[in-house]
């Protein structure tokens, strides 16, 4: 039909249960392969947030040049500084949990792989 958008349903995920009797997971479900991607795609994010940022302020860093002596320089400046630093924060924190997603899925194979045995 003209002038419609598509859109897809997504299935809302199953509920996350909490341990059954005795300490079984009768609902939990962990899939490694998931955690995994996830954090390979944080980790991936970290990686070219700072050349996104860079690009990204540069023109704000450009109008502070050519504003010398205002005090709207000033405070683009501190506005800059202050993105640059939040945006650099982001990209370590993505990186940390990145690390932490891949760790965990490691380690959740690996209790598997101990199971099975």
């Amino acid at each position: 039909m003209a002038g419609t958008t598509d859109t897809k349903r997504v299935a809302p995920a199953p509920p996350v249960a909490a341990p059954g009797r005795a300490g079984s997971s009768d609902g939990f479900h962990v899939r490694p392969g998931e955690l995994r991607g996830a954090g390979e795609s944080a980790r991936r994010t970290a990686e070219l947030l700072p050349a996104g940022t860079r690009g990204l302020l540069e023109a704000s860093d450009r109008a502070e040049r050519a504003l010398p002596g205002w005090s709207a320089a000033g405070a683009l400046t501190a506005c800059t500084d202050a993105w640059r630093a939040r945006l650099d924060s982001l990209a370590a924190e993505l990186d940390r949990q990145g690390g932490n997603l891949l760790a965990t899925a490691d380690n959740y194979r690996a209790c598997d792989e101990a199971a099975a045995r």
